[in-house]
């Protein structure tokens, strides 16, 4: 038996051994690292022109520009639209974050077949560097999971298409479409005024805007029926380019939304002037409080504020 005692333990030695080596990760493939489409960070980003040929523009090629000033993304070009922070700052994170699954054709000569002809979707972006990297993204992969992408002179690669959504947008996908800027949590009150309805709601207490006592004219209202409407009237988004006011000649009032929250600590009171063309009765256009900017609503979107009180009299004749 001594003469195996040796063996044995060698036996264990290799079992132990083995085990650890298991444990970590030794006998498992090293996982591939993926190549990263444009091989940047977002901060590297200076400005990005979005070349844009859609059934909009009658074909015509449109192009849209952003660049970073002081620290602050800004649409320049076609105008100075408004932009939505949260989707510029998304959408330079998608730009950034692609990779590449794999590499297609390396030097391709027809890229008609690829979709990257004149049909692609094109972007140009400037690097605080100053160099400039031309992104273009053509069709949809045989197996549907990807699409073609060649980045400069570079080879047709493909790349994963939730990654395309998330890159692939249009000017309207980055511009703040949303007039009523409120949030429900911070609203104190409301104030209507219009030809057709006058009201007030307001906020008694300081809870959270779901625990807070209502009154509508004076009289106490269900609190989710004051946050369905601040809710409602917060979401309302044009289909329409935003214009400048100063743009806009021959109008007549229609209403004043006053609004009254908290913002950083500090009371703020935002009003915002519905105004109306007499060539186009259906359309209200919502000057935001500064004066700066015109969003055109169906004037059937906001009938369901400024009939707020009817409403909620004939749910409570209803109860």
């Amino acid at each position: 038996m001594r003469k195996w005692v040796p063996t044995i333990l060698v036996v264990i030695v290799l079992i132990v051994g083995w085990v650890y080596a298991a444990s970590q990760n030794y006998f498992r493939e090293e996982e591939a690292v993926q190549a990263k489409l444009l091989g940047i960070q977002s901060e590297d980003i200076q400005s990005i022109t979005i070349h844009d040929s859609t059934a909009e523009t009658s074909g015509a090629a449109a192009s849209s520009t952003l660049t970073l000033e002081h620290g602050v993304w800004q649409m320049v070009e076609p105008k100075a639209y408004p932009l939505n922070g949260y989707s510029v700052s998304s959408w330079l994170d998608a730009l950034s974050g692609a990779n590449q699954e794999m590499v297609v054709e390396e030097a391709p000569a027809d890229l008609d077949k690829y979709g990257l002809g004149t049909d692609a979707t094109r972007m140009d972006i400037q690097l605080k560097d100053h160099r400039e990297i031309k992104l273009a993204i053509g069709a949809q992969l045989p197996a549907d999971d990807a699409r073609y992408v060649r980045v400069d002179e570079g080879p047709v690669v493909a790349v994963q298409t939730e990654a395309i959504n998330n890159i692939a947008l249009s000017r309207r996908d980055l511009l703040d479409t949303t007039p009523f800027n409120m949030d429900e949590t911070n609203v104190g009150s409301l104030e209507w005024e219009g030809e057709a309805a006058t009201w007030m709601l307001t906020s008694t207490s300081e809870n959270g805007a779901a625990e807070q006592t209502w009154t509508l004219n004076g009289k106490t209202i269900e609190a989710a029926d004051a946050v369905s409407l601040i809710g409602k009237i917060k979401n309302l988004s044009t289909a329409d380019d935003v214009r400048k006011a100063s743009e806009l000649k021959g109008t007549v009032p229609r209403f004043t939304l006053s609004v009254e929250q908290t913002v950083n600590g500090q009371q703020v009171r935002d009003v915002y002037r519905g105004l109306t063309l007499p060539s186009e009765p259906d359309q209200i256009w919502i000057i935001t409080p500064d004066g700066q900017w015109a969003y055109a609503l169906e004037t059937t979107s906001l009938t369901e504020a400024e009939k707020f009180p009817d409403t909620i009299k004939t749910s409570t004749e209803g109860k």
